[in-house]
């Protein structure tokens, strides 16, 4: 069971259907604003982006060499907030790929109220941001992290981009809300739906011991993928991603779907680490 919306959640949702306070447990949106110093050991340049419905976003990014037309894309999860994605998304840049952390509405000082459709949208308006910066030619990877995993899933099954990498993510929220409450949820991130309608290549990395996201949810999710894809296990990994361990792998996946080798990703595994391919 998904213990992203377990325990209070479950008792607050028997009492109430209100979609703000439901809203409120299922994003715990940081709202303070980010120092991103604090979080980086080279700060990013800042990325200000207007959302679709016209609010005023704050991200992050780290230009890569000129002549280089990838672009990762960082979406932090729940609970989280872009200073947190920059500490992950800092593994993936000085490599000649520029990197975008995203940010969402609600989240580090942004204005506005998470929801699934506002998350996608602003979702939507960093990849159109991203492209800008790169040009019309630049090759987008969305990486997410748990509830970002989500975004970037939903972002790219309505967008060209060109591969995805998901970290502990889920497979529907509303199904693995407990005592069959999932029909209250005001946001049911169906990401069993999103993934069937992505063209782009995917990858997954999903830890054994993730006490949030369990390997029913991640064989479920990677069952309902479209080729090509892999999903990558991690023994002993939780929740939370080291990225001096996941970020090489992160890479190497891009580098193979540039390349058109992801049958063969990834060339080589630590040990104990787990691979499945279609």
């Amino acid at each position: 069971m998904n213990r992203m919306i377990g325990g209070p959640l479950a008792a607050m949702l028997a009492l109430t259907a209100c979609a703000s306070t439901v809203r409120e447990q299922i994003y715990r949106a940081d709202a303070a604003p980010v120092q991103v110093a604090q979080w980086t050991k080279t700060a990013p340049v800042a990325l200000p982006v207007r959302s679709e419905d016209g609010l005023a976003l704050s991200g992050y990014y780290w230009p890569g060499d000129p002549a280089d037309r990838d672009v990762i894309l960082f979406f932090h999860g729940r609970g989280s907030h872009q200073g947190i994605g920059a500490r992950y998304a800092e593994h993936l840049a000085g490599k000649g790929d520029h990197v975008v952390v995203v940010s969402y509405r609600g989240f580090g000082g942004n204005p506005g109220t998470p929801t699934q459709a506002g998350l996608v949208a602003d979702g939507r308006s960093f990849v159109a941001a991203a492209r800008d910066l790169v040009g019309p030619d630049a090759r987008l990877f969305l990486v997410g992290h748990s509830l970002g995993g989500a975004v970037a899933l939903h972002v790219a099954a309505t967008m060209r981009v060109a591969g995805v990498v998901t970290l502990s993510t889920f497979d529907k929220l509303e199904e693995s809300a407990p005592g069959g409450v999932g029909l209250l949820l005001p946001d049911k991130w169906n990401n069993l739906d999103a993934v069937t309608k992505i063209g782009a290549p995917l990858v997954m990395i999903q830890g054994t011991a993730d006490d949030r996201i369990d390997m029913a949810q991640a064989d479920a999710l990677f069952a309902a993928a479209r080729a090509p894809a892999a999903m990558l296990t991690v023994p002993g990994a939780g929740h939370n991603p080291d990225m001096t361990q996941l970020g090489p792998m992160v890479s190497a996946a891009i580098g193979a779907i540039d390349s058109g080798a992801m049958a063969g990703y990834p060339v080589a595994l630590p040990a104990g680490w787990g691979v499945r391919r279609k």
